[in-house]
């Protein structure tokens, strides 16, 4: 496998400007549909997907919460779909949508690529899905990870990256015998008990955090992701095992991180012993081939990879980092040194590694990503200009492939979330209903925190951009 050079272009809005124009959005009042036409959205909606809702239903009684897909659209209820090609999934009433939402970053081609396709399908020819011992197609996966991303000397594989960023909190507490890691506020990290503790929105603390006693993220200490002082302040006082970050900032950039902030951080971790550690399991490969870690010219101790390394097959998550602090992962007796137990039934099983492998080598076909992320560039310029003309304060920017579409801001309202809970609550419900115009327009967007994969086309980037242009129009 070959790797090629960081795209060229990996944003166009620097962090100060995209945090300030958030800011601006929450001190304005978030435009509220006509009731009326609101309804009438719904109506077409529904007349169109007769079969998902009767689905919807039945799910309802027979699956916890009726879905648990925490991408899926949710209003009026979620749609069930019958099969994807491309940068398109058609739903079982046979309405065909541009996927924006990319089962959260998991689709990192495109739907139903036909050479991965063939390439998992020689190995279930050959191979069971799962058949208990080592295999080559492990060694090669972890080769071509090394290869790819700066920080990996060894890897160790998960059965996800929720497992993966579990697997690197205790190698970094097994090899500095230390307790406490901190944590950025509104990060995500997987919904291990240790990290879901202020998600999304920094400041919203134990908001999500149903069903976890307080003593078990008592030892993960939050620090807001612009206050570098803060930082410094928590490793002073010791006992910090690791610091961990989604390196393109809160929900994938969502909330980013100012300009320079990692190298000044990574610097201050080691400085007080601890590792410092990226959280690419979403950005992956999207930020560009090499991961955050290659275009920001920062190289952590760890990092992690999770669903975009196989293009939505199961399943499979990544620790990579240091080959001294990956040496101390082990699922046999300790030894001398450092042990962390990290085993899992279905942790590099071949389906999985064939998956990632032949990924990855799509990924690193001349060109293939920089076009992608021309079409985020290209699809965020047009949004702006439909945006600008709204005088709704609207904007658009991308990082990589990851594209943002701001529209109410919830996630801006503060470092004192819980005292804002009711205007957050609110914001992200008009973003909900704004997703019934779009979805009625033929694009399915996670309220405006969507993705592009690498077989998404010109078509489909005119047919977003109309569909926003719609949503504007509807807000009038």
């Amino acid at each position: 496998m070959t790797t090629q050079a960081p795209p060229r272009r990996f944003g166009t809005m620097p962090a100060a400007e995209i945090l300030a124009r958030a800011r601006a959005l929450t001190e304005r009042p978030a435009p509220v549909p006509d009731p009326d036409r609101l309804a009438g959205e719904r109506a077409v909606f529904e007349k169109r997907t007769t079969r998902s809702a009767a689905l919807a239903e039945t799910a309802r009684s027979r699956i916890g919460g009726g879905t648990g897909h925490v991408d899926a659209l949710t209003t009026p209820y979620p749609l069930f779909m019958d099969r994807g090609a491309g940068g398109t999934v058609t739903d079982v009433d046979g309405n065909t949508y541009v996927d924006c939402i990319l089962a959260g970053g998991a689709i990192s081609l495109g739907h139903n690529h036909q050479r991965l396709n063939r390439a998992v399908q020689e190995v279930v020819a050959t191979r069971t899905g799962f058949h208990g011992h080592l295999d080559e197609y492990e060694l090669r996966t972890a080769d071509a990870i090394c290869a790819m991303f700066p920080a990996a000397e060894a890897v160790r594989f998960t059965a996800s990256g929720a497992e993966a960023n579990l697997a690197a909190v205790r190698l970094a507490r097994a090899v500095t015998g230390r307790r406490r890691i901190v944590k950025f506020m509104g990060h995500y990290h997987g919904w291990g008990d240790q990290f879901m503790v202020d998600l999304e929105v920094p400041g919203s603390g134990a908001f999500m955090a149903g069903g976890v006693p307080e003593s078990h993220y008592a030892n993960t200490v939050l620090v807001h992701p612009h206050r570098l002082e803060d930082l410094a302040a928590v490793l002073r006082q010791g006992d910090v095992a690791a610091v961990l970050s989604e390196p393109l900032g809160g929900e994938s950039g969502l909330v980013p991180f100012n300009d320079g902030f990692h190298a000044e951080a990574a610097r201050l971790t080691r400085e007080h012993g601890a590792l410092y550690v990226f959280d690419e399991v979403v950005s992956g490969t999207r930020a560009g081939l090499g991961g955050a870690q290659s275009v920001l010219g920062v190289v952590p101790d760890l990092f992690t990879l999770g669903k975009g390394l196989m293009n939505g097959y199961p399943g499979c998550g990544v620790v990579a980092g240091r080959a001294d602090v990956m040496s101390a992962a082990g699922t046999g007796l300790p030894s001398d040194g450092p042990f962390a137990y990290i085993g899992g039934t279905m942790s590099g099983n071949p389906l999985s590694m064939a998956a990632a492998y032949h990924c990855m080598a799509e990924l690193a076909r001349p060109g293939a990503l920089d076009g992608a992320i021309d079409r985020a560039a290209e699809l965020v310029r047009r949004l702006n200009e439909v945006f600008d003309a709204s005088g709704f304060g609207f904007f658009a920017y991308h990082l990589g492939t990851v594209v943002k579409i701001e529209m109410t801001a919830p996630h801006a309202l503060g470092a004192d979330a819980l005292d804002h809970a009711a205007e957050i609550i609110h914001r992200r419900m008009l973003l909900a209903d704004y997703m019934i115009p779009v979805g009625n327009a033929g694009v399915l967007s996670r309220m405006g925190r969507d993705m592009l994969a690498l077989e998404h086309t010109t078509a489909d980037i005119e047919k977003v951009v109309n569909a926003y242009a719609r949503l504007v129009e509807f807000l009038r």
